[in-house]
């Protein structure tokens, strides 16, 4: 709902619900799944799928009406929306706190104008930087979400979208990389062979860069790769680097380059070399199929092996050879 644009990675059909959605009997049917509220826990409803200060106004505040008596009971904690840059302004931002809302994510995708604008997302880098800037003077949770691997991307645009991003310092962000849809104009791009997409690969790599980056100037990466659902599953996907467990890849990446990198250190005087890591950690560090492991011992002369330890806690790995122990601290993975 709302958004006035047509994307070319985007089908509104496949990934918004219906307009008229009973949005209370969603929020009680989720309610009842929480016998016991959690102190540490939080409850939020969450209005996605379309960009919600789009939507004309007295549809925003009717649906924000309906959150109110959960927000005065304390069953709800705060309400979170999805919107795009051009559609926030000091009055939006003004109502949407009167109504509990404490956190809005930007549907940036990327901050190269040129891209922006083979994207068809109907304004430039200048809009998301004064949009971010007004939810910040709000002092209202920013969240940005980007789409590395657009129209015109390339390897030096994605990561310089990322270091003006650490520039904006969002709470956190979304790394979704672009894939091709079916009945999108990306996927008539596709079809007349003028755009090509990131392999699965590729965006693995660069997505592994941006998280580390994002974690190394504390900004939190709180989702990588599209969720399958019932409104967006791999049959509407015709191409490009979906994968079910995207994150999970991403996190076998960042695993894989902390051990190569103290790896590289004691490897010429080892004769045998292993990692000891957290038990509960030990998939994210094998890798699928234990590809981590295959990789590793394809590039050492000698044998190497990663096994788990109670010992080892969540922020730490440690690097093993004849003669040495090296504890190694991350916080990637914690």
């Amino acid at each position: 709902m709302g958004c006035p644009f047509q994307c070319v990675f985007c089908d509104q059909r496949k990934i918004s619900s219906e307009k008229n959605t009973a949005v209370v009997k969603i929020i009680e049917s989720y309610l009842k799944t929480i016998e016991v509220k959690q102190v540490q826990k939080r409850v939020e409803v969450a209005f996605y799928g379309g960009s919600f200060t789009a939507v004309e106004k007295e549809r925003q505040i009717e649906l924000l009406a309906l959150v109110q008596p959960y927000l005065m009971s304390g069953r709800v904690d705060n309400v979170r929306i999805s919107t795009r840059p051009d559609f926030i302004s000091v009055q939006i931002l003004d109502y949407l706190k009167k109504y509990g809302v404490s956190v809005i994510e930007l549907g940036v995708q990327s901050l190269d104008d040129r891209v922006l604008k083979l994207s068809g997302r109907g304004h430039d880098s200048s809009c998301v930087y004064k949009s971010a800037s007004l939810i910040k003077e709000a002092n209202i949770r920013l969240g940005i979400q980007l789409m590395p691997g657009l129209p015109g991307d390339t390897l030096d645009s994605i990561l310089a979208t990322m270091e003006k991003t650490i520039e904006i310092s969002p709470d956190f962000v979304r790394i979704y990389p672009t894939v091709v849809i079916e009945n999108t104009p990306l996927h008539e791009q596709l079809k007349k062979k003028k755009y090509f997409p990131m392999i699965l690969s590729d965006a693995v790599q660069v997505c592994a860069k941006m998280y580390r980056e994002f974690i190394n100037n504390r900004i939190q990466v709180i989702r990588m790769g599209l969720q399958a659902t019932d409104l967006l599953d791999k049959q509407y996907v015709i191409e490009g680097p979906y994968h079910p467990s995207f994150g999970e890849l991403v996190l076998n990446q960042v695993a894989y380059e902390l051990m190569v990198e103290q790896i590289n250190i004691v490897k010429d005087s080892a004769d045998y070399l292993k990692c000891i890591v957290p038990p509960k950690q030990l998939s994210i560090y094998l890798g699928q199929k234990r590809i981590n492991v295959k990789k590793i011992n394809s590039i050492l002369p000698i044998n190497f092996e990663i096994i788990g330890c109670q010992e080892i806690p969540f922020n730490q790995f440690r690097v093993a050879t004849q003669s040495r122990l090296i504890t190694c601290f991350q916080k990637y993975l914690s």
